[in-house]
This record gives structure tokens, sequence and C-alpha cells, in this order.
């Protein structure tokens, strides 16, 4: 080897930072002053060398190892002998990792998808060769062949990468659409949209393919699947495709089998399909780890024993856990943080607050109050009817709070603070006026009252000052033992109620993965009291729970993911697999998703693919992770995302109707669904699930009987947001019509029928949307959910109306409409209104004045029919029934007024008991008699003058 010396020039001794250059034939060697000494090999150019001839000594200049060599002040003689060598040497070296760049750049950006991950490797290999290009344009054409420059000059065009990777994947995508096209073409029973064959051809690191209801997600899922197969991009062993349930991995085995017979392959050559606890519990086998499930997944049922069983342990072994367990019962609420009467409205509907006593209670503090006397031994009824039944122009019958029955005392709990100021939607001046008189009243009768205040418990004295009162009336407080208190809960059933809201917290907990200081975080984000205790309950539980299966020497499904995902790791289990797609994404939980990410990391740089339809997100309630889609980009990362968007399924109609009411939340990804099918009517109809005096299960038959004659063989589908409604349905039209399928809305998903009809839709914890939230504290365990009003209801209902193929009929109680119905009406969603009572006019007559949502709704009683609100018994109206028309006839100071306009039929009524007054004439002439006035043994005598 020979070696050549370019040493400095007489000022280069003084100022350069180099003391000398050395070139041999494979590199160049510079030693610097700071005795620092660097080898640059040829191998690693990235440029040609540059020689420029100075008055104080020759320049050099050369990329290479990604630096830029630039030395001045070198001896001329010394350079000029060997550069003609180091311009040869560096220019074969140039040409070899140009060409080893370019075809590196066809590899992964013209003849597949290109990847982000490839992208990172051409920004360190071709980029910067580009770049050099540029800086010395002129010296490379001079060197360079033609056919090189002009490749050159052709990468050049998508520089910067980071906007030219747009262009290098719609050309790939053309590419491919022609060279494919057959395939496509010939893969399912019909040819694959254009947004199912962009969903095949992207191979990104991470793809993203939302799929509408009805737009070929499965197609999408088999095509790609068996495309990456037939293209030789992967061997079958390669792929694995990971199903939600049993049910979806029969599905895709079954079309991947028989579509694979298109493109000439075996049954046998196709792709692995798994559940994700099948994968699981493949990998716990492979690692000789038992894989034998515990009792509890058989029978669930167990689980909530074995819980019941643990609480009643926890509560009788642990001094405080008696006190703990009644404490962590309820969530405390204060009143005074509602800003409408709206909010309280629905509030009160739809949180069950349940003494120990077991009455249902309209507020916490009223709790508070009652569980307070029953666990001090004083009798009480709960808004008892007061002696007297004068209304003190109230509006309606006076009943006290509670009254103690053994000491003859009424208990008022009134809402003011100490400056008499109450709740923002209660007028504070009304409010004090109606205490004063209901002190009044008191005094007039000759009752004790007692009174306690919201100020009472805000200052966390209440108690106190119940036992105060106590005293000033010497009313005898008897504290219940532990065992009469245990064995009251026992009875009433609340150990076992509260071990399943136990057993759903375990749930969120486990799919979730949260330890003792996550639960805690959780708990205090979302402002759960007592959040400390519960976290250490919550976790007490955990531990157990985990230590019963070691015990058994059993896993649960959780185990399968958990236990699975801790495995892959070098040492133990290394996926094998280089492409990865999962269906149902939107429904996937945290747990699974950090398997996948697992098999992602250990893995030889899996392809994941996920498909999914954020709109249909409805299992949150079992760990479904619905911003995994939604914040794809931030949780998962940089991806490809292909909408489809074109349904088969169902008509124009039924797609705008629930598109329109599904993408009402922000949150979610907008699409624009176009149908093959399209109508000029709408196709959504809603009905009266009450009109004229028919059952609900009588309008289901009405409903059919004409479908049938409409279309004999039409297939038929009844649905319901809970499966005791439809069963109740099923158990009448059974005996009528036969081959009609029975779908809960969740059951629903991924079936479809001709002609859906769709029940249940009320207001209230049973009604839809459930106003029945999770447990507070289940909530905050769950996943994350997005932020807009009924979110999950709403999907639901979206996936219930499209699984109808050509026609959905709701059926609704248009006098208590829930309040999707009541949005639903609006002209936007063009549904074809077939019951009139739907009108707005209508349905204000049977409107209650008194709470936010309810309406007046006709029942059947002892007496008769009557009215009660929809609200339930957190509405204290009672409208009569209308003597003229029949509608609901509301009370006012002296009158019941019917709401119907075109009746308002007024009636006197009585201002001792409240019942109608008749006019009746006697020996002086006409007068008002109360409407017991003369019947035997009533104890009403009330009569007013009549004035003509």
């Amino acid at each position: 080897m020979t070696r050549k010396i370019i040493r400095t020039s007489f000022l280069g001794k003084l100022f350069s930072p180099i003391r000398q250059m050395i070139v041999t034939t494979d590199y160049i060697e510079v030693q610097y002053k700071n005795q620092d000494t660097r080898q640059f090999p040829y191998q690693q150019s990235q440029g040609i060398a540059q020689l420029q001839q100075g008055f104080w000594g020759s320049r050099f200049s050369w990329h290479v190892a990604e630096q830029f060599l630039d030395y001045s002040m070198l001896n001329q003689a010394d350079l000029n002998g060997c550069f003609e060598g180091i311009v040869q040497a560096s220019q074969v070296a140039l040409n070899q990792n140009l060409t080893q760049a370019l075809n590196g750049f066809q590899t992964l950006a013209q003849q597949q998808y290109l990847r982000e991950s490839s992208l990172a490797t051409l920004k360190t290999t071709l980029v910067p060769l580009l770049q050099n290009y540029l800086t010395a344009q002129t010296v490379w054409q001079k060197q360079l062949d033609p056919e090189m420059l002009q490749k050159l000059d052709q990468m050049l065009t998508y520089l910067p990468l980071d906007q030219g990777k747009s262009v290098l994947r719609q050309e790939y995508e053309q590419q491919q659409l022609q060279q494919r096209h057959s395939f496509f073409e010939q893969i399912e029973s019909n040819p694959l949209t254009e947004q199912q064959r962009l969903a095949v051809i992207r191979n990104d690191d991470r793809n993203l393919v939302l799929a509408a209801a009805g737009t070929g997600k499965t197609s999408v899922m088999v095509a790609k699947a068996l495309d990456l197969i037939d293209s030789d991009l992967a061997h079958q062993h390669e792929i694995l495709i990971l199903a939600y349930n049993n049910a979806a991995a029969k599905e895709l085995r079954e079309r991947l089998e028989k579509r694979s017979l298109s493109c000439g392959l075996a049954a046998e050559d196709c792709p692995e399909v798994m559940t994700f606890h099948a994968l699981g519990r493949s990998i716990l086998q492979q690692q000789k780890i038992p894989t034998h499930l515990s009792v509890f997944t058989e029978d669930p049922t167990k689980l909530e024993i074995w819980m019941t069983e643990w609480l009643s342990h926890y509560i009788q072994s642990d001094p405080d856990g008696l006190s703990r367990f009644i404490e962590l019962s309820y969530q405390p609420v204060n009143a005074f943080d509602f800003k409408t009467k709206a909010e309280y409205d629905r509030y009160v509907r739809d949180h069950e607050y349940r003494t120990l006593q077991g009455e249902r209670v309209r507020g916490y503090q009223e709790l508070l109050i009652a569980n307070w006397l029953f666990l001090h031994g004083i009798a009480y009824q709960y808004e008892a009817p007061y002696i007297t039944k004068r209304r003190i122009e109230l509006g309606f019958d006076y009943r006290p709070d509670f009254y103690l029955s053994d000491a003859d005392v009424y208990l008022e709990h009134f809402g003011i603070d100490r400056q008499g100021k109450t709740r923002p939607d209660i007028p504070s001046q009304e409010y004090n006026a109606i205490i004063r008189k209901k002190r009044e009243l008191h005094q007039s009768c000759g009752t004790t009252l007692l009174e306690t205040y919201h100020y009472d418990w805000t200052e966390n004295r209440l108690e106190q000052r119940l036992a105060q009162l106590m005293q000033q009336q010497q009313i005898p407080v008897i504290q219940k033992s532990a065992q009469e208190i245990f064995e009251v809960l026992n009875q009433a059933g609340m150990i076992s109620s509260t071990a399943k809201r136990y057993v759903k917290s375990l749930a969120a907990i486990r799919v979730e993965r949260l330890d003792r200081t996550a639960i805690l975080q959780r708990l205090q984000q979302q402002g759960i009291a007592f959040a400390e205790r519960y976290a250490k309950l919550l976790d007490q539980i955990h531990q157990a729970y985990c230590q019963k299966l070691q015990d058994d020497h059993s896993i649960d499904f959780d185990d399968m993911i958990l236990q699975a995902t801790d495995l892959i790791r070098p040492d133990a289990f290394c996926p094998p697999w280089t492409h990865i797609l999962v269906d149902e994404f939107q429904d996937i939980s945290m747990a699974r998703m950090q398997l996948l990410q697992a098999l992602i990391r250990q893995g030889p740089s899996p392809i994941l693919t996920v498909v999914g339809d954020d709109w249909q997100s409805i299992y949150r309630f079992s760990g479904g992770k619905l911003e995994l889609t939604t914040r794809f980009a931030d949780l998962v990362g940089p991806h490809s995302l292909t909408k489809l968007e074109k349904t088969y399924r169902y008509n124009n109609s039924i797609a705008l109707t629930a598109g329109k009411f599904v993408m009402q939340n922000p949150e979610q990804y907008q699409k624009n669904v176009v149908t093959a099918t399209q109508v000029e009517q709408s196709a959504v109809y809603l009905l009266d699930s009450h009109a004229q005096h028919q059952t609900l299960e009588g309008q289901v038959i009405e409903l059919i009987r004409a479908i049938r004659q409409e279309n004999a063989t039409a297939s038929i589908a009844v649905l319901a947001r809970y499966r005791y409604l439809l069963n109740n349905v099923k158990d009448q039209v059974r005996s009528t019509y036969a081959n009609i399928a029975y779908w809960t809305f969740h059951g629903s998903k991924g079936l479809e029928a001709d002609y859906c009809i769709l029940i249940g839709f009320s207001q209230g914890k049973t009604g839809f949307p459930n106003q029945n939230k999770e447990d507070a504290v289940v909530d905050a365990l769950l996943p994350s959910l997005d932020r807009y009003p009924h979110s999950e209801e709403r999907r639901l209902l979206y996936v219930a109306i499209t699984r109808a193929k050509h026609k959905c009929y709701i059926l609704a109680d248009s006098r208590a409409p829930s309040e999707f119905i009541t949005e639903l009406l609006a002209p936007k969603y063009q549904l074809n209104i077939l019951s009139e009572s739907f009108a707005s006019e209508d349905r204000q007559i049977f409107k209650c004045p008194v709470c936010t949502d309810g309406y007046f709704k006709m029942a059947d009683g002892q007496f008769g029919e009557f009215y009660r609100c929809s609200s339930g018994s957190i509405c204290r109206s009672k409208p009569r029934v209308c003597e003229q028309c029949g509608s609901p006839s509301l009370d006012q100071q002296e009158h019941s007024i019917c709401q119907n306009p075109n009746c308002r039929k007024e009636i006197r009524i009585c201002d001792q008991c409240g019942r109608p007054m008749r006019l009746r004439t006697g020996h002086y002439g006409k007068f008002w008699g109360c409407s017991g006035y003369g019947i035997p043994h009533d104890q009403c005598k009330n009569k007013k003058k009549f004035m003509a």
C-alpha cells in the first residue's frame, strides 16, 4: 500500500487545525494538531473530491462518511501529486454508493409501498447524496455518466421526502391498481371498490382502515391476506389475522378458504386466524405455562359469589370494614353544584339512592339522614302523608321528608345555606316563603317540626345536628349492633349488589392493567369521593382475586393476554409474523393493544393493518378503548388512512339518517357514505308504539303483517336495547309469525335483515338512550369516553338502524319520547313520520311542567286509569284525567285546567283534600262542595260559597 503525505503550507503550520494528510489506496488519513487521527475510506464517498488553488496554499474538499472535509492552506505540490488518484478513487466509490442507494430507493419506494421506517432509511442513505449533488452539480455532471445523472435529476423531484412521500405512494398505488387489476376483480364475488383496493395496497408500518357499516371490511381483510401471498410479499405462516371473537374468527376462516380458490391457493395455504385469547393461550402453551381455565370464566355467577363472600369476610373481620362499606356504597353529590333545573332533574331521575331501610330517596343528604335514623334505632317513614291534606298553597299534597313515628315528630331537610340561598335553579325567595308556610302549618296543626339544612352537611356536622335534635326531643338513640347491620345489609341485597359492582371494577382494572397508583389517579381525575379508600379496597380485591387464581392453579381470559404479553421477549417467545391484521379494532382494549405492541416490538418489523369503524364502537363496558382509533396517530403512530365509504347493504335514506345522527359527535372521523341503492322516499319510519291504545307487541305484529303483505319472503328482525323487552315481544309474536329474528342492539352487530323493527325508545334508566350510567367508580376505571353526550348510545343506534337493507321502523312512545326520538324529529334527519301524535302540538298536551324531560303517561291503577310522569318517582306531578277529553288536567291554585288547547276544561278543586269540588244545591241555594261532601264517614266536609 503506497502512502503519500500532504503537508500544510507555511501559513497552514500556524493556522490550520490539521498537521498533515496521508493518502493511501484505500483511505485518506487526517492527522490533527490535537493528536487526534481519523481515517476516511473511499468506500464511504458521498461526493467527488475537489481542488482549488490559492495564494496561501491549496484547498481540498470532499463529502465522505456523512461529513464534509474542507481543508485549506495545504502544500500545493504535495496535493497536486496525488489528487488525480483521490478523484478517481472517490468517483468509483461514489458510483457504487449511488447505485446502491438508487437500488434501495427502487426497493423501498417503487417496488413496495413506502413505509415510514423506510423513509427514515432513505433519509440517511439517498438524501445526503442528493443534497451533495445539488451543491456540486457542475462537478458531478463532468464526472458521472448521463444515465446516472438522469436518475439523480428524477430523484430530486421527490425532495424534501416529507412532502415527496405522498407522490411516491400515489405512484405506487396507481401502478398496483393496474398490475393487480385482475386479482381485485376476481378475489371476491363482486369486484372490489377502489377504496377497498387501496386498503389492500397500502402497506405502511401502521395502516388504519375505517369501514362504515356494510362497506365490506371483511372483504378487505380476506383480499389483503391473499394478496400478500399471491404477490409473494409474504408466506402464509408470516401472516397473523386477529379477530375480536370466535364467531368473527370462524367467518374469516371460512371466507379465506372459499376465496383462496380464486387465486389458485389451497385451503391449507391460508394464513392463521386467531382471537386474541387464542393467541395468548397458544403463547403460554408454547412456553409450557399451564392454561387451566378458572371456574370463574365458565360461570360468572361463581365470581359474584366469591366476591360476595370476600366482602362479607372483609366487613366482619375488619373493625372499620362495616362503616367503610356503607360509606363507599354511595357517591356524595352537592345539589348546589347543579347549574340548571334540567341537570338536577336528570341526575335525580337517573341515580338511585336506596336507604338501608329500603326506600328510594331523592338526594344524597336525605339518604344520610335516613341511614343515620335507621342505624340509631329511630323508627321513621319517608314522605308520609301529613295529618291534614290542606294544600297550604304549595300546589301539591304536603308530605314532610321524614315522620318519626314513635315520637310523633316531623323532620324536614331544607336546601339552603346559612344566608338562605338555594340551588341556582330555585328562586330563593319563593323557597324560603314555602319554608315559612310549612312552619306555620305545623304551628297551626300543633305538630312538631325538626329542621336540618344543606349547610349542616357542607359544614360536616349533619350527624351532630341530628343527635342534638334527638336529644332536645328526648328521642331514644340506640345504636344498632354490627351484626344487626350486617344482617340488614345482607337481607336487603346490598352486599350482593355491591359485589356485582366490584366485579365490574375488577374487570376494568385487569383489562386496563391498573395498579393501585393508576386506580387512584383515575378515581381522582373523575372527582370520585373517598378516592384513596376506594383505591385501597379495589387493590385489595384485585390482589385477593389474583391469589385465588394462583391457589387454584388456573388462569382467566385476561391472564391469557396479560401473561402472554409478558412472555414476548427474546429469551422466551419471538414473534415470527411480518404482517399482522386486526379486525374490529374500534373495540380493542388496552390489554390487547399492549399485546399487539409487544408483537411489533419483538417481531421482524411487522406491518400492522387494523380494520374497524369508530361509528360502531359499542363495547366500552368490556374494555373497548375507542381513542386508540380516534387518536390513532397520537397513540399508535404515523400511518396510512383508508376510508371505506361505499356500501351495498342499505340505501341512501338509511345512510343519510344514520350517518347524520352519528356524525353529530365531532370527536369521530367524518365519512361520506355512498350507497349502491338509491330511493326517493325516506326508508326510516317513525311510529307511535302506543297508537290507538295498542300494546307494543300488537304494534309489532301489525308491522310484520304489513311487511309480509309487501314482501312475503323478506327477512325481518326485531331489535331492542334490552333483552327482556325483546323476549316480551318474541313471546307474543312467535304465536302468529315464524322466521322472525330477535336481536339486541349490541348483538345485531355484523348482522342484517331486509326489514328491521326497532323498539324500546323511552325515557329513563330502561329507555334508550340508556340513562342508567355505570356506577361512577366503574366508569372512572373503564377506558376514557369522548365528551359528547350519550356518545356510545348514539353509536349503538347507528348500528341498529344500519342493520336494515330496505326499511327501518322505529317504534317510540310519542307521549314519553326518548331524547334520541326528540332529536330525530328534526327535519335534517328526514324521518318518515307515520304517526300524527309526534306533532309538537299533540306532544305539548302531555308535557310535564314540573320536571325537565317528563311526559304524562296513562296507567291503570286500583281505582281506574290515571296519569303519571315518565320521570318516575322523582317527579311529584300528579295530573288529573280530564272528565271531558281524557287529557292531563293540571292543578292550579283553586282550579284544575285541562292541557288540551281544544278543551281547556276547568274544575274547581278542594283546598283541604285536593279532590274536585262539585256545584251543589242546598237549602240556601247553590254552593261548591267537595266531592267527598255527603259521603258517610268522609272526613272532608269542605264547602264554598257560590258566586254567580
